[in-house]
């Protein structure tokens, strides 16, 4: 019963999205909004279908129905029930309803909050995510379906039990995140398509996706910064990015949805960078499919990826569908993009979002021809070569810094042409502090050129910020008489997405020094001790207690008992694990004892014990900063998610000539707002910004 639900489900998602493709299409030929209506509507029952198949398949996982292939291959009765709900995205099929549920249900979100928007454009847009969503629910139909039966429909008592490395919190959100990142880059591709097939190149379209690009940024930022968090903790061997195929699938199109976000300010403000921005919109969305392709193709080996099935083919298809559609829509359209006013020089804030888009498109092609080398290599007759993580470093890794130095400089530079020396004014106190911070760093005995320049940016960007921030209370103070903390609060909630972007910048520096202090001064120690023998590693002493075996629910593990000694006297007790599961006992899972601090990680491995608990070996790495990583991406979503935000307290209007800094900057990495030119002086607009 549950199976024929599914099933029944997924047919009828392919036949509205069949339905709706035809509504938007008569839509378009006879000009009727009746046929529009039809379409809007045929959305929604798209996302009941996609809903009532992933209930189906939610039920037969909670319920522990083996006679379905994927839940005996991906759950156990003894698996927590918070596992088994994470066993829904788990595997190849249930993660591809799991994409197509979020699509839908973003799709009928974008419906109804584009209800006011009338007319050709709108239907082309409808028939984009008809289309696309028509594409996940037919793939799973015929090629992923998760509703497949054993014969006769009599399975195992038991199943298989999940994979050791996902039974762990952060797999239960950061599938999900990632997916919501993806599918909600559809929604900007379907409306730029709407509007520039109906002939539409002004910035109206910017306005209607925006907060859809911002909330699709928001989630695959977060998806990436989870899933680096639980390779850290959960695979044992430290790392949190190793460049992997997988992880470089879900980088591409942050990369190329981060540039978008600085290129859609130019278009608002001067009318410039519109091809740009139809290139980098199209190119997002192709990379979210491409990056689902590569990871479930099994065309590239991966510690992640799944094996080589049908799958591959029908998304390759759809894939070169929707490339050649969009080169041949930039083609026929590029004449139209014309830009309105031409870039008047390199040092403005133009300038500077050439320079984020160039750098971020460089690395973005460099991280897929690296990616892809395998099959490149493959294709004209060679052995399969695998870009090793070291050429990444290299190469990536200096554009990386290169952009942080231009995002440096962001908050100082106007719209229009400025000159060079106006600039370094402007930035002589963060300069001068951060050269003073540099120097202070080298003489404690930091000599790495590379992390010296890290630490000489990360201040300088950060005092950018803080002292144009100061600099507008500042010259608002002055024309308001408010006090300093009002001040600052209707400054920030009159341009939310100004100072998302700026708060964003902050957690980027803040990631910046994580990861080269993490990267370039770890301490790593192997540590083999009898009961009640010390070890040491960078100040810490560690004591072996004892060896154990501890029951869980569903595993074994072998648990080693430490009592750490810190540099200042404190102790605790450690206790790594080496688990081993129901079902996965070829593969037992480290689980990691840690001791986080704002300065270094302290973390330890269980890799070996002696019989009885005679002796046990454990690996001891020490990794700087770390901390500032998770915290760094935790502040660029709350920037992010701050940008979002409407305008939350009253607009003031006892101040209707307030003359603030004439330097009112974007930044130039995060989201940032539409507010006032530098040239503008107009009283109807200084009055607005007070407000």
């Amino acid at each position: 019963m549950t199976a024929s639900l599914g099933n029944l489900a997924l047919a009828g998602a392919v036949l509205v999205s069949v339905l709706a493709a035809l509504f938007a299409l008569a839509g378009v030929r006879f000009r009727s909004e009746k046929m529009i209506r039809w379409s809007n509507w045929s959305i929604g029952g798209i996302a009941f279908f996609f809903c009532a198949a992933s209930g189906a398949l939610v039920y037969a996982l909670l319920t522990s129905d083996f006679s379905f292939k994927y839940v005996a291959e991906y759950t156990e009765r003894a698996l927590p029930i918070g596992y088994k709900i994470a066993a829904f995205w788990a595997g190849q099929s249930g993660s591809l309803l799991l994409w197509g549920l979020l699509l839908a249900i973003m799709s009928l979100t974008a419906v109804i909050g584009f209800r006011r928007w009338k007319g050709i454009d709108h239907a082309i847009a409808i028939l984009v995510l008809a289309v696309t969503n028509g594409f996940f629910a037919a793939l799973l139909l015929f090629a992923a379906n998760p509703f497949v039966m054993f014969d006769g429909g009599v399975g195992p008592m038991n199943g298989r039990g999940l994979n050791p490395m996902l039974q762990d919190p952060g797999m239960i959100a950061h599938p999900p995140l990632l997916f919501m990142g993806y599918a909600g880059f559809t929604i900007p591709f379907a409306v730029m398509c709407g509007v520039l097939i109906a002939g539409r190149v002004d910035n109206h379209w910017l306005s209607l996706m925006r907060r859809w690009l911002i909330f699709s940024w928001v989630f695959l930022t977060a998806g990436i910064i989870l899933g680096a968090w639980w390779a850290y903790i959960e695979l044992g061997w430290g790392g949190y990015w190793s460049w992997d195929p997988v992880e470089n699938a879900s980088l591409l199109p942050w990369l190329t949805g981060t540039a978008l976000l600085h290129s859609i300010m130019s278009q608002q403000h001067q009318g410039m960078f519109k091809r740009w921005n139809v290139a980098l919109t199209a190119v997002t969305f192709i990379l979210c499919i491409f990056g689902t392709y590569i990871t479930r193709s099994g065309v590239i080996d991966s510690v992640h990826a799944f094996a080589p099935s049908l799958i591959g083919t029908f998304f390759l298809v759809f894939l070169l569908i929707i490339t050649l559609s969009s080169v041949v829509l930039f083609g026929w359209k590029y004449r139209a993009m014309r830009p309105e006013h031409e870039l008047n020089g390199l040092v403005s804030r133009e300038g500077a979002f050439l320079a984020v888009n160039i750098l971020f498109l460089i690395m973005m092609l460099t991280t897929l021809v690296g990616t892809t080398f395998p099959l490149l290599s493959k294709w004209v007759g060679a052995e399969p070569v695998t870009v090793k993580p070291a050429f990444y470093d290299r190469v990536v890794a200096p554009m990386g810094l290169l952009m942080a130095l231009v995002m440096a400089f962001g908050p100082v530079l106007p719209w229009g042409r400025i000159k060079a020396s106006q600039v370094m004014h402007r930035l002589v106190i963060p300069a001068s502090i951060a050269f003073a911070v540099t120097v202070v760093a080298a003489a404690l005995g930091l000599r790495n050129v590379w992390e010296l320049l890290c630490v000489f940016i990360a201040v300088m960007g950060t005092l950018a910020v803080m002292v144009e921030f100061a600099r507008s209370v500042h010259a608002r103070r002055q024309n308001t008489g408010e006090n300093f903390v009002m001040t600052g609060v209707r400054l920030i909630d009159r341009d939310h997405r100004r100072y998302g972007g700026q708060l964003a910048h902050l957690g980027m520096m803040l990631l910046i020094i994580g990861v080269s202090a993490s990267r370039l001064f770890t301490v790593e120690n192997v540590i083999e001790l009898r009961p009640g023998e010390r070890g040491s590693i960078g100040g810490y002493s560690l004591k072996m207690e004892s060896v154990s075996q501890v029951q869980g629910p569903n595993y074994v593990a072998v648990q080693g008992s430490f009592l750490l000694t810190e540099p200042g006297g404190e102790s605790r007790l450690m206790t790594p694990q080496r688990r081993f599961y129901t079902g996965w006992d070829d593969q037992p899972n480290s689980e990691i004892a840690l001791l986080t601090s704002w300065k270094s990680d302290l973390y330890l491995v269980l890799a070996g014990w002696g019989e009885n608990g005679s002796t046990a070996t454990v690996m001891a790495h020490i990794y700087p900063a770390v901390l500032w990583i998770w915290i760094g991406g935790i502040v660029m979503v709350l920037g992010g998610t701050f940008g979002m935000l409407p305008r939350l307290l009253p607009v003031s209007a006892r101040h209707p000539h307030p003359v603030e800094s004439q330097n009112v900057s974007e930044p130039i990495l995060g989201v940032a707002s539409n507010t006032q030119h530098q040239q503008v002086v107009a009283t109807k607009q200084t009055a607005e910004s007070i407000a």
